[in-house]
């Protein structure tokens, strides 16, 4: 049996996961802001990685909420996927500003388990 090409199929997928991405970016930028402005009040200097981090996880959940809550199924699947997108995106502007490193990597868990975290709690929400 041949396969073919399902439009109706990859909107499901591709309409809850930019739901969720776009918001999740602009968490990001506002979670980092939000940190930053946190960090002018005396937070030692040493506390940037775990702030930017936290940005990320946190971005990342709100993300796969939205996802889960937009797809209503397979939240799972849904929040690794706007996980995985955050990291593309996130990666793509680490490697055009010229800050790429192997600390990126570390960023790739905390954002497809944070999806994947918002996603399931994002389907259950529905029910």
């Amino acid at each position: 049996m041949e396969r073919t090409f399902n439009p109706p199929s990859l909107l499901r997928w591709l309409k809850p996961l930019l739901f969720g991405l776009i918001p999740a970016l602009g968490c990001a930028v506002l979670f980092t802001l939000l940190f930053t402005l946190c960090l002018t009040f005396g937070v030692p200097d040493g506390w940037i990685p775990f702030f930017a981090h936290l940005a990320v996880l946190l971005a990342a959940v709100t993300g796969g909420l939205l996802a889960g809550l937009k797809g209503r199924e397979q939240g799972l699947l849904l929040g690794c996927a706007t996980g995985l997108a955050l990291f593309a995106v996130h990666f793509l502007l680490m490697l055009c500003f010229g800050s790429l490193s192997l600390v990126c990597l570390t960023y790739a868990p905390a954002e497809v388990l944070g999806g994947a975290l918002g996603g399931v709690l994002g389907v259950n929400l529905r029910k």
